[in-house]
Protein backbone atom coordinates (compact mmCIF):
# COMPACT_ATOMS: atom_id res chain seq x y z
CA UNK A 1 0.00 0.00 0.00
CA UNK A 2 1.04 3.30 -0.83
CA UNK A 3 0.59 6.44 1.90
CA UNK A 4 0.49 9.79 0.33
CA UNK A 5 1.15 12.57 2.78
CA UNK A 6 -1.21 15.24 1.14
CA UNK A 7 -0.92 18.23 3.55
CA UNK A 8 -3.69 20.87 3.79
CA UNK A 9 -5.69 20.41 0.32
CA UNK A 10 -8.44 21.82 -0.67
CA UNK A 11 -11.28 19.31 0.32
CA UNK A 12 -13.38 19.91 -3.56
CA UNK A 13 -10.19 19.20 -5.88
CA UNK A 14 -9.09 16.43 -3.82
CA UNK A 15 -12.27 14.42 -3.61
CA UNK A 16 -12.45 14.71 -7.22
CA UNK A 17 -8.87 13.73 -7.59
CA UNK A 18 -9.55 10.49 -5.50
CA UNK A 19 -12.65 9.65 -7.94
CA UNK A 20 -10.49 9.89 -10.86
CA UNK A 21 -7.82 7.69 -9.17
CA UNK A 22 -10.45 5.21 -8.36
CA UNK A 23 -11.79 5.42 -11.92
CA UNK A 24 -8.64 4.70 -13.46
CA UNK A 25 -7.27 1.86 -11.49
CA UNK A 26 -6.43 -1.45 -12.71
CA UNK A 27 -6.49 -5.00 -10.96
CA UNK A 28 -2.65 -4.35 -10.94
CA UNK A 29 -3.05 -0.75 -9.16
CA UNK A 30 -1.35 -0.40 -6.07
CA UNK A 31 -3.80 0.35 -3.01
CA UNK A 32 -3.36 4.30 -1.69
CA UNK A 33 -4.15 6.03 1.79
CA UNK A 34 -4.38 9.74 1.22
CA UNK A 35 -3.45 11.51 4.27
CA UNK A 36 -4.87 15.23 4.73
CA UNK A 37 -6.45 18.28 5.99
CA UNK A 38 -9.12 20.39 5.01
CA UNK A 39 -10.67 23.57 6.18
CA UNK A 40 -14.36 22.79 7.78
CA UNK A 41 -16.67 22.03 5.19
CA UNK A 42 -20.45 20.63 5.01
CA UNK A 43 -21.36 17.42 2.70
CA UNK A 44 -25.07 17.22 1.60
CA UNK A 45 -26.05 13.71 0.80
CA UNK A 46 -28.83 13.11 -2.04
CA UNK A 47 -31.13 13.02 0.92
CA UNK A 48 -29.96 16.28 2.34
CA UNK A 49 -32.10 19.57 2.26
CA UNK A 50 -31.35 23.22 2.46
CA UNK A 51 -33.68 23.59 5.92
CA UNK A 52 -31.02 20.65 7.55
CA UNK A 53 -28.11 23.46 7.90
CA UNK A 54 -29.21 25.11 10.46
CA UNK A 55 -25.92 27.71 10.82
CA UNK A 56 -23.58 26.83 8.50
CA UNK A 57 -21.64 30.26 8.79
CA UNK A 58 -18.54 30.78 6.81
CA UNK A 59 -18.50 27.09 6.05
CA UNK A 60 -18.43 25.48 2.81
CA UNK A 61 -21.61 23.51 1.61
CA UNK A 62 -21.06 20.75 -1.15
CA UNK A 63 -23.66 18.50 -2.81
CA UNK A 64 -21.86 14.61 -2.99
CA UNK A 65 -23.70 11.76 -4.90
CA UNK A 66 -23.79 10.11 -1.39
CA UNK A 67 -27.00 9.08 0.27
CA UNK A 68 -27.22 10.57 3.75
CA UNK A 69 -28.44 14.12 4.82
CA UNK A 70 -25.34 16.13 5.95
CA UNK A 71 -22.36 15.70 7.53
CA UNK A 72 -19.70 17.98 8.96
CA UNK A 73 -16.14 17.39 8.09
CA UNK A 74 -13.15 19.37 9.47
CA UNK A 75 -10.85 19.46 12.78
CA UNK A 76 -12.77 19.03 16.28
CA UNK A 77 -12.27 21.99 17.74
CA UNK A 78 -13.63 23.74 14.39
CA UNK A 79 -17.00 22.61 15.00
CA UNK A 80 -19.28 25.67 14.56
CA UNK A 81 -21.05 27.45 17.26
CA UNK A 82 -24.09 29.84 17.10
Amino acid sequence: MRVRQLGRVDYVDTALSMQRFTENRSPESEDELWLCEHAPVFTQGIAGKTDHLLAPGDIQIVQTNRGGQVTYHGPANSWPTR
